[in-house]
């Protein structure tokens, strides 16, 4: 009877979703046949969608609708108790933006300061889907969307619901002077408010200079799409920013192929790279990494100190929550890399941080009563 009701649960779901989201301002907006016309001469783009360097298996491998029902179901695989975290509001933040440091809110939302200019990087704050209760998100962000400090610009990679909410753009379209984005995106955050003059949209190796710090959209395996008809219709990217003092590199998501080795030896080496170390699975690794992978692509980089992301705040795979920060970290160790692995709101200044695994169940503790 029970697995009955579930069966019956998740098709109410599926059709729930396959009806609600074509009218859900969620969704944003795909770019329109105007838009793509000026796209045609960009060398990823044909007949009307975006495409990535090498052949990429878009087939999930693997997946059953058992398995599906699985997933939305058991919860083991998230922590057994709320995690331990440092609490951020605006006075946590220099006024004028650190030389190098970064706070890591949760999965891949990030304050980054590098060289006197400060970059929010693609802000998600609620629930990384249009529907309500399909992904659990089971740390909330140490800061709250009013604690943000003033920035100099937004970093978006791609249009995932775990990468742009449209509630957090629409805060911020008033408050931001600049969002640079991948081509295409920008139709997304003009739907929800944002004028064409504070967005930059990008095409890979294309730049924008902010001050001294040149921010460079580079290439990355990936995809995109928020509805059921919109896949490939803006672009993907990973991020360089390259001040005078600093180099740092972001990942975005994507999964492992030879553009790391080419960007490191392009605009590294790097003195921090962020790279996506999470929800991963052998039934899609060509659009996300696997820890392997994810080392790999720092070494490639020349990269000084690895932030791993894309973990720690949404139950997006079918691994355990803490299973990437514990097969990064050993395999970091065995390499020599310096990992930073800092709580969520943590200020984390490449460096002068340690590494210190607080994901184990006694550190948690032990951390949970000190904050």
């Amino acid at each position: 009877m029970k697995k009955s009701l579930l069966y019956i649960f998740a098709l109410l779901a599926a059709a729930g979703i396959s009806i609600g989201i074509p009218a859900c301002s969620k969704m944003g907006h795909a770019p329109s046949i105007e838009e793509s016309t000026m796209f045609e001469k960009a060398p990823n783009f044909q007949n009307g969608t975006f495409f990535n360097e090498n052949p990429v298996n878009m087939t999930v491998e693997g997946f059953t609708f058992a398995k599906a029902i699985n997933f939305f179901f058991d919860l083991s695989r998230t922590p057994d108790k709320k995690l331990p975290y440092y609490p951020l509001t605006k006075d946590s933040f220099s006024t004028t933006p650190a030389e190098l440091q970064v706070a890591w809110l949760g999965h891949s939302s990030m304050i980054l300061d590098i060289d006197g200019v400060r970059l929010l990087i693609d802000p998600v704050f609620n629930n990384a889907s249009p529907v309500p209760l399909t992904v659990n998100r089971f740390q909330p962000s140490p800061i709250k969307r009013k604690e943000l400090p003033e920035v100099d610009a937004v970093i978006i990679s791609h249009d995932h619901y775990d990468h742009l909410e449209m509630s957090t753009i629409k805060y911020l379209s008033p408050k931001v002077k600049r969002f640079i984005v991948p081509l295409g995106v920008g139709s997304h955050l003009r739907k929800w408010g944002c004028k064409s003059e504070q967005i930059v949209e990008l095409n890979w190796n294309e730049s924008i200079t902010i001050r001294d710090v040149e921010i460079i959209a580079a290439p990355a395996q990936h995809f995109s799409g928020r509805g059921l008809g919109d896949r490939f219709k803006t672009l993907w990217a990973s991020f360089v920013f390259k001040g005078k003092q600093h180099r740092a590199y972001y990942s975005g998501d994507g999964g492992y192929d030879g553009r790391f080795k080419e960007i490191g030896q392009k605009y590294g080496p790097f003195d921090l790279t962020m790279i996506e170390s999470g929800a991963y699975d052998k039934g899609w690794k060509d659009v996300h990494m696997m820890p392997e992978e994810s080392v790999q692509a720092h070494m490639e980089l020349g990269g000084k100190f690895m932030l791993p992301v894309h973990w720690g705040a949404y139950d997006l795979a079918f691994h355990q929550w803490d299973e990437p920060i514990r097969r990064v970290s050993n395999l970091a160790a065995e390499q020599g890399i310096k990992l930073l692995t800092p709580q969520m709101g943590e200020l984390c200044m490449p460096g002068q941080s340690t590494h210190a695994a607080w994901w184990e169940p006694a550190k948690q503790q032990e951390l949970a009563v000190a904050n």
